[in-house]
């Protein structure tokens, strides 16, 4: 079969057709086996092959590049870039696209294998970075992946910083789009460490993101926001931040929303910035930024979608901790009276809503055993309550519909439920859910049995479910818990079990 190979290669200098003979070449490849085919590739040429890129056939031009992602990807990462730098430099510079994606491909493989090695190959960053400013977007998404496992490496910064530093200039300059393309990457290096985040900011990169919020274009300041508020998940981001004056910058935006219109567009930005702080700090956020608290729980009733979803998933992100719900209680009627409007939306006819809400009382009602107390418990239980009167008949209904992704969040609920001796007697008090759940025969889709056997092992595991449900049930929980969630009865027992 190797021979094959070589004997094949050897005919596209002078094939009439070279794009026959790499479709030939092609399917040989095809019917190795990745290790059979790394030990054939020390032996193989590739130049031919690479010269085959010189046209303008676009058959010919794909062909080759499948041929050569196969012959490159059984190339072991670390020595990639020694046998094949100019090769793949070459067609980083390419104007054929599936060039470009076949030289990132193999790039994008060493940035995760061996990105100390790829650092120390300056021309090939520098060319990363002008990648995105391609007009193709998985080339510059492609590209800003590689050099963000760059730039979180060790000695990467150095060679995004220092040796591209013209470069990053000359491409944050192109236009608005090019520019936050950049920033992601910046972002992320941020984000990923202490070092990543000085260093940005050294160079006056960081900061030049942070300016993009003084800028008169809503859509730019907008996408500023997002980008600043994932950085404000990690907590030296938010120091960063509240350093630079931003947290208190966007603290006045937000109390100015209701005098200024045009302030108003930046209304779902603003709460998924401060959302992503209250997960983190809510006890501070809730009671120190009041404008934040009434936007998020006012919207919960918006008719504009997009702005009821960010309220819906900000109540869900800030109470999914413990700190948060004791932070959403303190609010008082305020939060009483978001969790009722949480219970009209779960009934809205919208799927796309109601797995959104879904998600959030997933999140809110939430009490692992280490965390519940008698106080923590009532808390969630009144809030379920105020949810509307046969929620669960609900839930149980939802249960049943054939939509994988609405049964799934209404099992994340169930699950949440189940951790608490209250949920529990809710579920043991419905009639027919006991043997619902332990009938295998309801889920079709792998989602739907995962969703479903999570409940069982929560409650199968739990110090209060034996004397809710009985010892005889809890016996079967345990049983169908060891089983796994994908188990199938064979015939023989189907048989013995009827006969009994």
């Amino acid at each position: 079969m190797a021979a094959n190979i070589t004997a094949l290669i050897d005919k596209l200098p002078n094939a009439s057709k070279q794009v026959d003979v790499l479709e030939d070449l092609k399917t040989v490849l095809g019917s190795f086996h990745p290790t059979a085919l790394r030990n054939i590739v020390p032996n193989i040429s590739f130049n031919v092959i690479f010269e085959c890129l010189n046209t303008n056939d676009s058959n010919q031009l794909e062909s080759c590049c499948e041929v050569l992602k196969k012959l490159l990807s059984a190339v072991d990462a670390s020595v990639l870039l020694h046998h094949f730098h100019d090769d793949l430099l070459l067609g980083l510079k390419h104007p054929g696209v599936p060039v470009k994606l076949l030289s990132l491909s193999q790039i994008c493989r060493v940035s995760k294998e061996a990105v100390e090695e790829l650092a120390q190959n300056v021309d090939i960053v520098q060319q990363l970075v002008r990648c995105i400013a391609d007009d193709n977007l998985e080339v510059a998404k492609t590209a800003g992946e590689s050099l963000i496992a760059i730039g979180i490496s060790s000695s990467g910064l150095d060679a995004l910083y220092i040796d591209c530093q013209q470069v990053l200039s000359d491409v944050l300059a192109v236009n608005d789009t090019i520019r936050f393309r950049v920033y992601e990457v910046i972002i992320e290096i941020s984000k990923a460490s202490i070092i990543g985040l000085q260093r940005s900011s050294e160079v006056g990169l960081l900061i030049q993101v942070v300016n993009e919020l003084q800028k008169d274009d809503i859509l730019v300041q907008l996408n500023c926001l997002e980008y600043l508020s994932d950085l404000a998940l990690t907590d030296h981001g938010l120091l960063y931040l509240d350093q630079q004056g931003v947290v208190g910058t966007l603290g006045r935006m937000m109390s100015t929303i209701e005098s200024d219109p045009l302030a108003g567009f930046l209304i779902p930005g603003l709460m998924k910035f401060f959302g992503s702080i209250a997960r983190v700090h809510p006890k501070e956020v809730c009671s120190r930024n009041r404008n934040f608290v009434n936007i998020v729980f006012s919207n919960l009733s918006s008719k504009d979608q997009s702005l009821c979803n960010i309220a819906i998933q900000t109540v869900g992100l800030i109470g999914s901790t413990l700190e948060g719900k004791l932070a959403l209680e303190k609010l008082g009627s305020v939060m009483d009276g978001g969790v009722k409007c949480l219970g009209k939306l779960l009934r809205d006819l919208q799927p796309d809503l109601k797995i959104k809400v879904l998600q959030s009382l997933s999140s809110l009602l939430e009490l692992k055993v280490a965390d519940q107390s008698m106080d923590m418990l009532k808390l969630l239980e009144k809030w379920y309550t105020l949810l509307g009167s046969k929620t669960f008949d609900y839930l149980m209904s939802l249960t049943q519909i054939p939509f994988t992704e609405v049964r799934c969040s209404a099992f994340s609920l169930l699950r949440s439920l189940a951790f608490q001796p209250w949920g529990q007697r809710l579920m043991n008090d419905h009639p027919g859910f006991n043997e619902y759940l332990l009938d295998r025969s309801t889920e079709q889709t792998k989602e739907g049995k995962e969703a479903k056997y999570e409940i069982v092992s929560i409650l199968a595991e739990s110090p209060t479910s034996g004397d809710i449900f009985g010892q005889p049930y809890q016996v079967k929980l345990k049983a169908y818990a060891l089983q796994g969630p994908f188990y199938k009865r064979v015939q023989a027992e189907v048989a013995i079990d009827e006969n009994n």
